[in-house]
């Protein structure tokens, strides 16, 4: 983290509405600063959210009041506060065991905060760092499952994630992952012009776009990718680059332990154009029940042959 964007983050020690200690900065974003507190009266750690546009705003005399830099970027201060608000009253309509809880939402300081529970645990991608690539099999139902159960939640109620990717995705101290960061998440079906959010090698190529048609597939294509990620440690190709020629290599490619089935649905997951992309998640949820039913055959076969 930039020691210029830590300055700008508010001081440790610093309280928020007479209750929320600022105890570590723990992430920074171009829209925001995420910060772990404790709750001073009663002594649990929580997860807050400040917005903060890192390119426009600045702190006051104060210390603490966020404050627009210049009058020619009022207007991008509003519209972005919209969002982040937006952010705030998605998770508000959530609650899902694998999906990061929302407890309420304030405004001070100029600004908005969103308080979340805390969870003791590392990101995907660096609890991937602990298992070699051909030893990752166990993911496909502790981590996809789980995750594809949550998404399938979001988009029973009309909300589509945006911004699926191993860093969004917190593993705690038993496994179980969690999906964070609704700052993309919109609601499908009342959205007009679509923010642009994206994240180089996880969004399809309707993300490029504010006026592109997004939906279900657009949350497949970020899980398809992963999902590729997590059984290959590469990140995929960007959509945007493969328009003209598509060179991403198959996941078997680079592990051969992947089945051919469900590598295929992967990469089905994976296809650039939403129209022959995989458009349902209890396909890919299929693939991975299917993986676990033959390797418990295989199991059963060998325990049986070795008796």
């Amino acid at each position: 983290m930039q020691a210029t964007q830590v300055e700008l983050s508010l001081p440790i020690n610093s309280v928020l509405k007479d209750t929320y200690k600022i105890k570590e900065v723990i992430a920074t974003s171009k829209l925001s600063f995420v910060y772990i507190v404790e709750n001073i009266n009663e002594g649990n750690q929580l997860i807050i959210k400040e917005f903060f546009p890192n390119d426009i705003a600045l702190r006051d005399l104060d210390n603490k009041t966020v404050v627009n830099r210049v009058p020619s970027t009022k207007q991008k201060f509003e519209d972005l506060k919209a969002i982040f608000l937006n952010e705030a009253l998605i998770m508000q309509q959530i609650n899902h065991q694998n999906i990061v809880k929302y407890m309420h939402h304030f405004e001070e300081n100029e600004s908005i905060y969103i308080v979340m529970e805390y969870y003791e645990g590392t990101l995907l991608d660096q609890y991937l760092k602990d298992f070699p690539i051909n030893d990752r099999e166990h993911l496909y139902t502790s981590i996809f499952l789980p995750l594809i159960g949550a998404l399938s939640y979001l988009h029973k109620k009309g909300i589509l994630h945006r911004d699926i990717k191993p860093s969004n995705i917190i593993v705690d101290s038993e496994g179980n992952p969690y999906l964070l960061d609704f700052g993309s998440a919109i609601f499908n079906k009342t959205a007009g012009n679509h923010q642009i959010f994206t994240s180089p090698g996880y969004s399809p190529l309707e993300q490029y776009s504010n006026k592109s048609e997004q939906g279900v597939y657009t949350d497949i294509y970020s899980l398809a990718a992963t999902f590729y990620y997590s059984l290959t440690n590469i990140i995929p190709m960007d959509s945007s680059q493969r328009i003209i020629e598509d060179k991403i290599e198959n996941v078997r490619k680079y592990n051969e332990k992947v089945s051919v089935v469900l590598s295929r649905i992967i990469m089905w997951g994976l296809a650039v154009h939403a129209k022959k992309r995989c458009s349902s998640l209890k396909i890919m949820e299929t693939a991975i029940n299917f993986e676990n039913i033959v390797k418990k055959t295989k199991g059963y076969f060998k325990s049986f042959g070795s008796k």
